[in-house]
């Protein structure tokens, strides 16, 4: 097996708010300058991710723009064809006007159409790569982000609030820059035909941007605390369907669903809440609009009896009129798209902008490893006012094996993921190969270091890309062989479709002894430098724990290990055994020595003893 594969990172760099060479150039800050939390800057934000689609937005204006000057004009070509044609009896113009309108309609749905598809096009090109970027930027989060997060949280951040920003694209700034032509087009045609008449038409202009700016303010509030309520709705209902075992198994049905209930109403009142906004702005508009055509039925009529209008641009007006008020109708509902994306963007912007939680990276490669490894004077903790471990030292030489043993809480588990570097310790040194810890590039450095895990997790998909992992350096002969020295080849080949068999989601349909037999051969055709086994054999039967205990001797072969036990009689054998307590050390010495001492260590062994007789 080769490590060459592993000389650079496992996941390119595609968050421009990380780094590499495309981030570096899309992470430029715009020319123009704005505060980072305005929505102005959300917008440029956003903008800088359709820089590819750069094309395709040039095409998609120039579409709003004529599909908007033909949607403003038509009124106009109906005037002409009631008083040129109709109104002064030139029939024989007739079926060539109508021609031309037959034209004009079907022209400006071809366009229409391409403009929708294309906006379609372009928001889903940029959806596309801002999932990338979060999703991405959550697998180089530190666990400790998570141990605070709820996943429904994240959840709703990956899917829900990437998927409101399609509306911003689709059917939001584009759209509105055609709408803001339409209206002047109108406009000029309007005061084209007759001054006066415009005036008096718009006058309610003035109240309908005062009510759309009331509108705007009170939408976006109540529209964060919809996303809010969604995403409080996604974390409960993850965590419970995760949880329903227990759910059931202590009869909380009832509790868990009266919770349910309080959340759903909040979610449910916060809908209603933006709905009662809608409920009070578009009748306002429509008493506007028609109010203006009162003034345009009453004072149009008028000058036509004083032969000052014609009956074609009195309709033109009228036409003229609900085609101004349309997207002015329209801006609102296209703004609703805005802000929602504004609000979801301001959401996903501040997971991407988390960088405090990202996990740190040296640059030193580990194509391979002796396996030294060194703690001095560490300290860490999950909370810091609550110390886990303290000033900790201890050393395990290349090839050597360490058993860690204390009661729960003692650090065991903690000291395993420092090794692997979940967590980072506080104050200290941890070293393996006399190199620092920090300064190996992280990737590389768990390559080289297999970790078995008490509670297994497998994904949905084959055993065989549950033992490789996507790995292309393992192959299924590797595998295979690695499974008949374990003894474990027979179960995997038994099953349907041998180690093409597809497992259910966190591997429910196999058996707990099954599972963490796979997690052995998955860490053993890793071929790793440095093992950490975290309670591996504190959850199976005694058949399948002397399968592990074979499949133990084979991975510790010529390699260091930190081995983590309850049952303290699977790690007699190790070279050395440190007894923790409260995150120090009590005692430290190999099982003769200590089992000689009659320590903590040997009270210990003395008790599992009596409680297996």
């Amino acid at each position: 097996m080769t490590d060459k594969s592993f000389t650079q990172p496992l996941i390119a760099p595609l968050n421009p708010f990380i780094g590499g060479k495309f981030a570096s150039k899309m992470s430029r800050k715009p020319k123009l300058k704005v505060p980072k939390t305005s929505q102005w800057a959300m917008l440029v934000r956003l903008m800088q991710m359709a820089k590819e689609q750069k094309t395709g937005i040039i095409i998609a204006v120039l579409l709003t723009v004529l599909q908007s000057l033909f949607t403003a004009l038509q009124p106009y070509l109906y005037k002409i064809i009631i008083d040129e044609v109709i109104i002064a009896q030139q029939f024989q113009w007739l079926a060539m006007a109508c021609g031309v309108l037959l034209g004009w309609l079907l022209l400006q749905a071809i366009l229409g159409f391409y403009n929708s598809y294309l906006s379609a096009v372009i928001a889903q090109g940029v959806i596309l790569k801002l999932r990338q970027y979060v999703y991405e930027h959550l697998t180089r989060l530190k666990l400790r982000f998570f141990d605070k997060t709820p996943v429904g949280t994240a959840v709703t951040r990956s899917i829900s609030d990437i998927q409101t920003i399609t509306d911003l694209f689709a059917s939001g700034v584009i759209t509105i820059l055609g709408d803001i032509i339409q209206i002047v087009a109108i406009l000029a045609c309007m005061f084209y035909i007759n001054v006066k008449l415009t005036f008096l038409t718009i006058t309610v202009v003035p109240l309908l941007i005062y009510s759309a700016n009331v509108f705007r303010k009170g939408i976006r509030d109540t529209f964060q605390e919809v996303r809010n309520q969604v995403s409080n709705l996604n974390a409960f209902l993850q965590e419970r369907i995760t949880g329903m075992q227990i759910v059931q198994l202590f009869n909380q049905q009832k509790r868990e669903y009266d919770k349910f209930q309080t959340i759903n109403r909040k979610h449910r009142d916060a809908n209603i809440k933006s709905v009662l906004y809608y409920s009070v702005f578009f009748p306002v508009v429509e008493i506007l609009v028609a109010l203006s055509f009162a003034i345009i039925i009453s004072y149009g009529s008028l000058l036509m009896f004083e032969s000052k209008l014609k009956l074609g641009e009195v309709t033109a007006f009228i036409m003229f009129v609900n085609l101004f008020f349309r997207p002015i109708r329209a801006i609102a509902d296209r703004f609703n798209n805005i802000q929602m994306g504004i609000v979801a963007a301001e959401r996903i912007f501040e997971l991407l902008d988390d960088i405090d939680n990202v996990e740190p990276t040296g640059e030193i490669i580990a194509s391979k490893l002796e396996g030294h490894i060194q703690f001095d004077r560490v300290w860490f903790a999950y909370n810091e006012a609550d110390w886990i471990i303290k000033e900790l030292s201890f050393e395990v030489k290349p090839g050597k094996s360490l058993a860690l043993v204390g009661a729960t809480g003692s650090g065991k588990t903690s000291i395993a993921n420092l090794i692997t570097q979940l967590y980072q310790h506080q104050k200290g040194t941890i070293k393996i190969d006399g190199v620092d810890i920090r300064d190996y590039d992280i990737a590389s450095l768990r390559h080289r270091i297999a970790f078995v895990l008490q509670d297994v997790f497998l994904f949905s998909g084959s055993i065989h890309s549950n033992l490789t992992l996507k790995n292309e350096t393992i192959d299924l002969d590797n595998i295979k062989e690695v499974a008949q020295r374990m003894g474990a080849f027979e179960f995997i080949n038994a099953l349907p479709g041998g180690f093409d068999y597809h497992v259910q989601e966190r591997g429910l349909s196999l058996s707990q002894g099954q599972r963490q037999l796979i997690s052995f051969i998955r860490a053993i055709a890793a071929n790793p430098d440095i093992i950490v086994l975290d309670e591996a054999t504190s959850a199976i039967d005694s058949q399948t724990e002397h399968l592990i205990q074979k499949a133990i001797e084979i991975l510790l072969h010529n390699r260091t290990a930190v081995v983590i036990a309850h049952r303290l009689s699977t790690i007699k054998h190790c070279d050395e055994i440190m007894v923790l307590d409260h995150g120090s050390i009590k005692e430290i010495g190999n099982h003769k020595s200590l089992m000689e001492t009659k320590g903590a260590y040997f009270d210990l062994y003395q008790t599992q003893l009596e409680s297996a007789q």
